[in-house]
C-alpha cells in the first residue's frame, strides 16, 4: 500500500460484477418453450447472476421446464375428460412430479430461489455447539483433547 494522498482515480468506486454476461439471450437450439422458461428465469434473477457455467444448468432447467408444462396440458386434459383416475394419468403425475423436483433442484444450484441464497437460523447455534476437538482427533471412540503446546 503506498503512502500518502491518493488520487481521486484511486479513490474511485470501481463496480464489482459477479462472472457472467448481463442477461444472456437463449441459446438457438431451444424451442419457444424452452425460451420462454429460459427468459422467465434470466428476468428473476439480478443482472450478471448466470455465467457460463450456469448457462449449461439453465439450459436443462429450461428443457425439464418445457417438459413439466406439456405434461400439464396433458393431465389437465384428462381431467377435463374426467379420466384423471386412469393409469395413464398417475403414470403423467408421476412423470410430472420428478420433473417438479428436477426443475426445483436446477433452480437451487443456480441460487434462484430465496431459501437457496439464505443461511439457515438454526446454523448460527449449531457452529456455537460444535465440539472444541477436530475430527483428526478422535481415536478409538472417543476424543482425545490437543495437548498443549509448551
Amino acid at each position: 500500500m503506498s503512502r500518502g494522498r491518493r488520487s481521486p482515480a484511486a479513490l474511485a468506486v470501481v463496480p464489482v460484477l459477479v462472472p457472467g454476461a448481463g442477461r444472456p439471450e437463449p441459446p438457438p437450439d431451444l424451442d419457444p418453450l424452452e425460451q420462454r422458461a429460459w427468459r422467465e428465469v434470466i428476468a428473476a434473477l439480478p443482472p450478471h447472476w448466470v455465467d457460463p457455467a450456469g448457462q449449461l444448468i439453465l439450459k436443462r432447467l429450461a428443457a425439464q421446464a418445457a417438459i413439466a408444462e406439456s405434461l400439464e396440458v396433458r393431465i389437465r386434459d384428462l381431467r377435463a375428460q374426467s379420466q384423471d383416475d386412469s393409469k395413464e394419468a398417475g403414470a403423467l403425475a408421476a412423470r410430472h412430479g420428478l420433473a417438479s423436483k428436477s426443475i426445483a433442484d436446477l433452480l437451487a444450484q443456480l441460487r434462484a430461489t430465496p431459501k437457496s441464497r439464505t443461511v439457515p437460523r438454526a446454523a448460527g447455534p449449531r457452529v456455537l455447539q460444535a465440539p472444541e476437538w477436530r475430527p483428526w482427533e478422535i481415536k478409538g471412540g472417543q476424543a482425545q483433547a490437543a495437548k498443549p503446546e509448551a
